[in-house]
């Protein structure tokens, strides 16, 4: 029953803490201004000690004595009726009442029912005794002589209702509290998790990803990383519409998630793309998680009366000594690129025979690539600008496979050293930069449209198209073997289910 009422639970030990001494301070000075009153009343010496020192105790029992919050509390809260009851035997006028009333605010600042039930019981004794048997003390005024009971229930009802009223306004504010609360929890899981899959999100894999890397190098247990890629997914969403599409990914993150220990983190990167954060697994593991996530996806998915057999690609990549965390899921990439164009529906774990796939180095001129990446941060700025003042659609978006093509290059632009001289600019996997060549070279095109129209600003320099032919070039010259990264490893069986 008494679960209903405010406990006082949520304050922090902290906040309680000083509530607490501040509230028993206030009672101890006020037992000795009690003792003081009585002299000043020309009580004798002896009986204004005692008066003074019955509050005094109870609150150095409060203070002192191993109690839980509740009954410390509870016996703080009688202290200071005790020193009310005091002032109105003492004095025997009606408006030392009201010094009750002044100590209910004070008791509320334990926010719990249990001292106001103590107050009140205290209140409602003295009254009933106190009150009753000896009206003249307690009250002077003829009609509380005349009828002394009345008068009792009368305080004590006013007395209660104040104390109701405490624990209503209580109650009110634990629940805006508990509500405020959750929304806030809920607003930190939106900030932290994919809103389609309920996933992490790009966000919490980075910082979780970065805090296993330094366990890591502190216990020597390597961190796994496998990304996850859908093998054909845009034929669903060509063929059955985006909300299939949709009830597939979230049905691939359920079967993922099962696939992983508490403690590993399953994410959503965008798209059709997943990675799998498994901290502390050792590289012999690897074949067995792979072979684990590919036979939890193999089972048919049912989407629209439709049977959907499903394949995934997988690249696994296993951390070591002064890997950063973007050069991880780099290789991770990079693996899983290489497992894809590799017959899909596999697995392949990054080693440095992977690099053999890449096209290694570009000699460019540092100012000239900085330029680029420079340009290339503007645009996507003015361009996230104009689909917020709605002058872009919000759908036009890029494939998650040329934004982490896009970030790796602009990473190895950071990485060029300062002066005039040429330097060599580490390429990612050809598969993957051809992709992004492809894909850019439609976004620059894009962006000269748009600025000629003037809804952006910002122009490629000289030496940013100077850098880009460079890497185009380099591309171009060996994209006779460019495989379509949308074949038809999903697909749909013509019979209903």
């Amino acid at each position: 029953m008494f679960n209903a009422f405010p406990r006082g639970s949520r304050l922090p030990d902290p906040a309680w803490n000083m509530r607490h001494r501040l509230i028993l301070l206030f009672a101890v000075i006020s037992s000795v201004l009690v003792a003081l009153f009585s002299l000043f009343q020309q009580e004798p010496l002896r009986m204004a000690l005692v008066q003074g020192a019955a509050p005094a105790a109870v609150a150095l029992l409060a203070w002192k004595a191993p109690l839980s919050r509740r009954f410390s509390a509870s016996l703080s809260s009688a202290s200071l009726m005790l020193v009310a009851a005091m002032v109105v035997n003492i004095s025997g006028t009606i408006e030392a009442h009201f010094l009750f009333f002044i100590l209910v605010p004070v008791v509320a600042l334990y926010e719990d029912w249990a001292p106001l039930a103590t107050a009140s019981i205290l209140v409602l004794g003295h009254h009933s005794i106190m009150g009753v048997a000896l009206p003249t003390v307690v009250y002077n005024h003829d009609a509380a002589h005349d009828d002394p009971l009345t008068w009792s229930l009368i305080h004590s009802a006013l007395f209660l209702a104040m104390c109701a009223t405490s624990i209503v306004h209580w109650t009110i504010h634990e629940r805006a509290r508990r509500d405020g609360s959750m929304l806030l929890a809920q607003l930190a899981s939106q900030a932290l998790h994919d809103p389609l899959t309920g996933l992490a999100n790009r966000t919490l894999l980075n910082d979780r990803l970065s805090q296993a890397l330094i366990m890591s190098q502190r216990t020597g247990t390597p961190v796994m990383v496998l990304t996850v890629d859908i093998d054909g997914f845009k034929p669903v969403n060509d063929s059955y519409g985006h909300a299939a599409g949709d009830t597939l990914l979230i049905e691939l993150a359920r079967r993922l998630e099962s696939c992983i220990r508490a403690g590993d983190t399953a994410a959503r990167h965008g798209g059709d793309e997943f990675t799998l954060l498994l901290p502390g697994t050792p590289p012999e593991e690897a074949p067995a998680m792979a072979e684990r996530v590919m036979a939890a996806v193999s089972s048919p998915v049912f989407l629209l009366g439709v049977e959907m057999q499903m394949s995934v690609s997988i690249g696994i990549a296993l951390s070591s000594p002064g890997l950063s965390s973007e050069l991880l899921l780099q290789e991770a990439d990079q693996a899983m690129y290489a497992a894809k164009h590799n017959g899909r529906g596999g697995y392949m774990v990054f080693d440095k025979t992977l690099a053999a796939g890449t096209l290694g180095t570009l000699a460019v001129h540092p100012d000239h690539a900085r330029a680029w990446a420079a340009y290339t941060h503007d645009l996507r700025s003015e361009i996230a600008s104009a689909k917020e003042l709605g002058l872009i659609p919000e759908q036009s978006r890029g494939p998650e496979t040329v934004r982490r093509t896009l970030e790796s290059v602009v990473a190895a632009i950071e990485q060029l050293p300062e002066g005039q001289q040429p330097a060599g600019l580490a390429l990612p996997e050809r598969n993957a930069l051809e992709e992004f060549v492809f894909h850019h070279d439609l976004v620059q095109h894009w962006a000269d449209t748009l600025r000629l129209d003037s809804i952006i600003e910002v122009q490629r320099s000289p030496e940013a198209d100077e850098f880009w032919r460079s890497l185009h070039q380099t591309v171009i010259k060996d994209a006779n073997d460019l495989v379509d990264d949308d074949g038809d490893a999903v697909h749909a069986d013509s019979s209903p289910s």
